[in-house]
């Protein structure tokens, strides 16, 4: 379906979208372009069961995460098998810890979402791969939400959380930590976020959306950020955020087309 020369050939596949206006910059680190059959457990490990909203549905059930017709496909189903789990419903998604990580660098991603369901929260997002300074876990090891996105909204969501912002309460400064962004609602988008040494720079479609600064508060906790991070892909359903599921407009399914992680080059 699609197998990258170089950094501009990428960039129009696509959809035409440019990577950035000056390519000799970014330096390929890894990607995936799911062109086989099977996940490549070299870089992924699927999501499974966890206490959180996120991960509540989430299932190892090998059906719900898939590689077919060079896409990475992500399932959320109603579950026909209660015997074998109760839940109601089931959900499949991947991670990278450990294994498919980005530092200092910009990645994207072409992506599909589904626009009919009711209680679907599809997100691309990355979580410090290891304990912050003080050897803290979540959220002091930093979150960046790439994207969410509820139900079949025309936009996603782009947030970032960290210990300054989820416990600390320091939301407003600097003045946002997120922000929603317009999408071609039922066509593919390629989503981007560079890490940069004094801020995270969101994009979609090659157009930059929202910005997140480090400051000069002289508080480590407000700037986790730079370290390896790893991937967490994932077709989400239900949550206090995204509200009940309508199980009638089951299944659901998330596409990802590729994954393409660069870091600067040389001299850059």
């Amino acid at each position: 379906m699609k197998k990258m020369l170089t950094i501009v050939a990428a960039a129009a596949l696509a959809l035409g979208v440019a990577f950035a206006a000056d390519a000799s910059a970014w330096k390929l680190a890894w990607s995936d372009e799911f062109d086989g059959t099977a996940l490549d457990t070299k870089r992924w490990n699927r999501c499974g069961k966890g206490g959180s909203d996120w991960n509540r549905n989430m299932s190892l059930r090998e059906d719900l995460v898939q590689v077919k017709d060079g896409m990475l496909v992500m399932w959320g189903v109603a579950n026909t098998d209660t015997n074998a789990d109760p839940r109601p419903i089931l959900t499949g998604g991947v991670q990278s810890e450990h294994k498919g990580l980005m530092g200092l660098g910009k990645v994207e991603m072409r992506v599909k979402f589904e626009d009919h369901q009711k209680g679907a929260w599809p997100a691309l997002w990355m979580l410090g791969d290891q304990p912050d300074a003080r050897g803290r876990g979540w959220p002091w090891a930093g979150e960046i939400d790439i994207v969410e996105r509820l139900n079949g909204d025309a936009f996603v969501h782009q947030t970032v959380h960290s210990g300054w912002t989820f416990v600390k309460k320091h939301v407003k400064d600097p003045p946002h930590h997120g922000t929603p962004a317009p999408i071609r609602n039922g066509d593919w988008n390629v989503y981007g976020l560079e890490v940069k040494e004094d801020a995270l720079v969101w994009y979609v479609n090659g157009a930059e959306t929202f910005r997140y600064p480090k400051t000069d508060c002289g508080d480590p906790d407000q700037w986790p950020f730079g370290k390896p991070f790893y991937f967490l892909l994932d077709m989400q359903l239900g949550g206090k955020w995204v509200g009940e599921v309508d199980r009638s407009t089951l299944p659901v399914k998330m596409y990802v087309d590729w994954i393409r992680v660069y870091e600067p080059a040389p001299g850059k």
